[in-house]
């Protein structure tokens, strides 16, 4: 069980000084929170992306 994959995606956090190795560790505690308003479309933040909209 990887802590990564979770309602049908791999989720993970980057630093910018670091943009090679993910700083995140269980999706659940360290991206939904951030996730929550955009829950309704899949997870994905797409008001921003007209084309994901589709």
């Amino acid at each position: 069980d990887n802590k990564l994959w979770g309602d049908g995606w791999g989720w993970a956090w980057f630093d910018q000084g670091a943009p090679t190795k993910t700083t995140s560790t269980d999706y659940k505690v360290d991206c939904l929170t951030c996730h929550e308003p955009a829950k309704a479309t899949d997870w994905t933040y797409v008001d921003g992306y007209p084309v994901l909209k589709k």
